[in-house]
């Protein structure tokens, strides 16, 4: 309750009753104070006498205290203007001479309030408007302004603190910067410029920084993006709205400038990207932030223009970069080029049309460094003075030191004029029927050089590292129709010559191997006649020789058989001749002991001894022929009573049966069965 004390004496007179309690003895009232009667000391008031209760605005009486938890704070504002912050967890009474700031954009009007939370992303900018010593002793001043930021950190005002908004929102949120993008930061000291790249979450500082946008002028845009209607729109609507925006520089004078390939405008400007703010009290009474289970935050990176200047390089291209300073560098693709404040693309003039002329040219920033094509026309005169025109297409390539390569503006003009001048010299000394035949060596040559073993070097340029390294000739005209028309006739009666020279030679040259075909078929067929007879003879020779061998084999044979009988037959003459010694030396062991009986009996043994010798000596050949055949009378019989049967059977001879079950048996031991004796023995044996 809010007391208003109006008769001091009737108070001081009852001063239990004013404050429902004990009062001190030395308390003394006074006409006009006020007091706070709390609740937390008194559970019922009576107003007594000489005092009243103050309504509030609504008319209520009994005014309700804020009850702080541990995340809040309400602040307080005295009749003398001060203020005073108070955190939770309290319940907080104000002084007589103090009220409640209220939040009256609030339903209803709030007056309590959340602390604010702070990450390594969000930052919150504050004045200091009174002088004072924080929590770590550190002094600061009145004026100071100071960028609060930090991991999980909770900010509790002060007194001494004034926040300072920007844009209607207390917080600093940083910005997403991806990789190959940058943004331009502007230093509100000392006015300079610098190019922060990605990938980084960037929370500027906005007591020093500040994010900034480049214009680009319509020359500029058209240098930088060739056909890329939208980043012209873009940067005509910044140019309207300057207010929001530091341009450049001005609008670049008109020069040439060549064009290039289409180069994406790929700046993919960061989206905000913060803490959450905080929500209201938990369900049981617990402190906690308004989340909930939600899905990750999604941050959409689609504003291509809101970053900075980006120039993709393609590959075979380079570009050069220069700034105010006269820095320059040479950036080959393939590459991103993120641009400074003061950097800009040097724009080449290149010369267009057939023949190449420089009233109109082509502007770009880009240069083709490896396959670049430049076609051109060159009007010749020959040396019989025939006026014609040349249809060439150069291959040009950039080599070297790539500090040369922008050193010419318009290095197609310079192709075409000092190309050009080579060719009409070439061709002046050439009449028109060889140039119209040999258009094309006489040009390579006069270009690129004389053909050799290794390749052609090509024609170069010590101006700006430029190196013609092909030419292609697409076409000759003769200018005049007249001489045209001549030379048409010309080449067309060559033409009707040399087809006809062409048949007769082809008709020859099938004759000609037709008549060649006809002979290697008959040299072939007389080979192989040839090489028959000589087979057929090597075949006759070769039987002729084994027959030999053979005949030889069966006198070799027949030589050892005899042989084989004399020594039998002396072998059993020796056998005989021993057993006739040996008996004889029997008869001599008893020639003493019956030497007078058998006296005549060993004359007789001596006479048939002599008489044995003497037959034994007496064998004649006729006797072994003899022998020999009662030998085969036996070989006979002997196979009669083993092969007789099969030989029936089979129809055949009796040898001829048996020869063919004894084919492996040597001849030497059955001589018999030699096929030369079959015949003559065929009819015996049967």
């Amino acid at each position: 309750l809010l007391l208003h004390i109006y008769d001091a004496a009737l108070a001081n007179a009852d001063k239990a009753a004013v404050l429902g309690m004990s009062a001190p003895a030395d308390l003394v009232f006074v006409a006009g104070e006020k007091r706070i009667i709390k609740g937390t000391d008194v559970t019922w008031y009576l107003p007594p006498n000489g005092v009243e209760v103050v309504a509030d605005s609504a008319g209520c009486y009994v005014r309700d205290a804020v009850t702080l938890q541990r995340l809040e704070y309400c602040v307080l504002v005295g009749e003398d203007g001060k203020k005073k912050t108070l955190r939770g967890e309290a319940v907080v009474f104000p002084t007589p001479e103090q009220k409640f700031i209220e939040d009256n954009t609030a339903t209803p009007s709030q007056r309590k309030f959340r602390a604010i939370e702070l990450s390594e992303v969000t930052g919150l900018h504050v004045k200091v408007i009174a002088p004072y010593l924080d929590d770590d002793g550190a002094a600061h001043t009145e004026g100071e302004e100071l960028f609060i930021t930090g991991k999980n950190k909770i900010y509790f005002p002060r007194e001494e603190h004034a926040i300072v908004r920007s844009g209607g929102s207390e917080i600093h949120h940083a910005i997403a910067i991806p990789a190959g993008d940058g943004r331009y930061v502007l230093n509100r000291v000392t006015g300079e410029i610098a190019l922060k790249i990605g990938p980084s979450m960037f929370l500027p500082d906005p007591r020093r920084e500040v994010i900034t946008k480049r214009v680009l002028g319509d020359r500029e845009c058209a240098l930088l993006y060739p056909g890329n209607d939208d980043a012209l729109a873009h940067n005509r609507g910044l140019r309207k709205s300057s207010s929001n925006v530091v341009p450049l520089k001005k609008e670049p004078a008109p020069s040439p400038s060549p064009s290039a390939p289409a180069v994406s405008t790929t700046s993919p400007a960061a989206s905000s990207a913060g803490g959450a703010s905080p929500g209201p009290q938990g369900s049981q009474g617990q402190d906690a932030f308004s989340r909930g289970y939600t899905p990750p935050r999604t941050i959409t990176i689609d504003a291509r223009f809101d970053g900075a200047v980006g120039v993709d390089v393609w590959s075979g291209y380079a570009v050069q970069v220069v700034d105010r300073t006269m820095g320059r560098r040479v950036v080959r693709g393939p590459a991103t080029v993120l641009l400074t404040w003061d950097e800009t693309l040097e724009a080449l003039s290149l010369s267009t049309g057939t023949p190449k002329a420089t009233t109109k040219t082509l502007a770009t920033a880009f240069l083709q460094i490896s396959g670049n094509q430049v076609s051109d026309r060159v009007e010749v005169v020959s040396s019989d003075l025939v006026k014609a025109a040349v249809s060439v297409k150069y291959r040009v390539s950039f080599e070297g030191d790539d500090a040369r390569w922008f050193h010419v503006d318009n290095y197609v003009k310079l192709l075409c004029d000092h190309a050009s001048s080579l060719i009409k010299a070439a061709a002046r000394a050439t009449p028109i029927r060889r140039l119209r035949s040999e258009v094309a060596d006489v040009v390579r040559d006069v270009v690129l050089g004389k053909k050799s073993e290794v390749a052609r070097a090509g024609l170069a340029f010590i101006e700006n590292g430029m190196r013609v390294t092909d030419v292609e000739v697409l076409d000759l005209d003769v200018v005049d129709d007249t001489v045209n028309e001549l030379l048409d006739q010309a080449q067309l009666a060559a033409i009707k010559s040399a087809i006809t020279v062409a048949e007769k030679e082809a008709a020859l040259a099938d004759k000609r191997r037709i008549e060649d075909i006809e002979r290697q078929l008959l040299r072939a067929d007389h080979e192989t006649r040839t090489l028959r007879s000589e087979l057929e003879a090597e075949r006759e020779h070769t039987a002729a020789l084994l027959e030999e061998q053979r005949l030889a084999q069966r006198a070799a044979l027949l030589q050892h058989k005899r042989e084989a009988e004399i020594k039998d037959a002396e072998l059993e003459g020796q056998v005989k001749l021993k057993k006739l010694e040996a008996r004889s030396r029997e008869v001599a062991a008893d020639l003493d002991d019956v030497s007078r009986r058998h006296a005549i009996d060993v004359a007789l043994l001596r006479e048939q001894v002599e008489a044995a010798v003497r037959q034994g000596a007496a064998f004649s050949p006729e006797l072994i022929a003899a022998i020999t055949r009662l030998g085969d009378a036996q070989l006979l019989s002997a196979l009669s009573a083993n092969f007789g049967e099969l030989a029936a059977v089979e129809g055949r001879g009796l040898l001829e049966t048996a020869r063919k079950f004894l084919d492996f048996v040597p001849h030497t031991s059955l001589p018999m069965l030699k096929p030369s004796k079959l015949a003559e023995r065929e009819g015996d044996a049967e």
